[in-house]
């Protein structure tokens, strides 16, 4: 089992790139009515659009969406769900693969 923390920058709305086991992977993470988004894509396909980021629940929960591994937010403080404001330090966004 592999486990990788995406680098996160502390600001309501971003987009980032990162290959994850192959795949090219595009986040994009928007702040909304107090709650974190979250879209991925891979390559040029999405997978997700808009996904509320809950505290350690799957982001990608489908398997027939053909996502290798899983997507997560974790609360290194407790058991929250991600806010903007604390992004890369409290709340991280990881990659694990079984």
């Amino acid at each position: 089992m592999a486990i990788y923390n995406i680098p996160l920058q502390a600001t309501p709305n971003q987009r980032l790139s990162v290959d994850l086991g192959g795949q090219n992977t595009t986040f994009s993470l928007a702040a909304r009515l107090g709650k974190l988004y979250a879209s991925v894509a891979v390559g040029n396909t999405a997978i997700i659009h808009s996904r509320v980021c809950l505290n350690n629940e799957p982001i990608v929960r489908e398997a027939y969406r053909g996502f290798i591994g899983e997507l997560y937010f974790i609360d290194l403080r407790g058991g929250n769900d991600p806010e903007w404001a604390e992004l890369g330090s409290r709340y991280l966004l990881r990659w694990e693969t079984v």
